[in-house]
C-alpha cells in the first residue's frame, strides 16, 4: 500500500472500515475506543508468555506512535470522535479466530491469559 492509499484508508476508519497494516489492524469499536490490535509472532499458543506478550505490547505501542508521525490523521481522528485508545495483543489461530492476549488503555493492562 502506498502512503497515499493509507491515507485514504485511514478516513475509512471512523466508517467502520479496519486499516490493516502488516502486524497491525486499527479500527473504532462500540464502545468509543481506537483499537490498535498487534498479532503476536508466536506460532504455537502453548509457547505464548507475558514476557513474550509484554515485548510485543511495547512493539505495537511504539510502531502505532511512529505511524502517528507520518498519518497524523489518527491522532485527529481520536481528538474529532473523543476516542480512547486502547492497544490489544492477539493470537492469530491461522485466520480462524483472534484470541485475546491482553489490552492497555491509559497504561493499565488487562490479561486474558495466566
Amino acid at each position: 500500500m502506498t502512503t497515499k492509499d493509507i491515507r485514504e484508508r485511514i478516513w475509512l476508519i471512523p466508517n467502520g472500515i479496519p486499516l490493516k497494516l502488516e502486524n497491525m489492524t486499527i479500527r473504532i469499536t462500540d464502545s468509543n475506543k481506537f483499537l490498535v490490535t498487534g498479532w503476536t509472532k508466536t506460532i504455537h499458543f502453548e509457547n505464548i508468555s507475558r514476557n513474550i506478550v509484554l515485548q510485543e505490547l511495547e512493539w505495537l505501542k511504539k510502531s502505532y506512535n511512529e505511524l502517528t508521525y507520518t498519518f497524523n490523521e489518527l491522532n485527529d481522528i481520536v481528538v474529532m470522535n473523543k476516542l480512547t485508545i486502547e492497544f490489544h495483543v492477539s493470537y492469530d489461530d491461522a485466520g480462524k479466530i483472534g484470541i485475546g492476549l491482553c489490552s492497555e488503555i491509559d497504561g493499565i493492562l488487562n490479561w486474558y491469559i495466566d
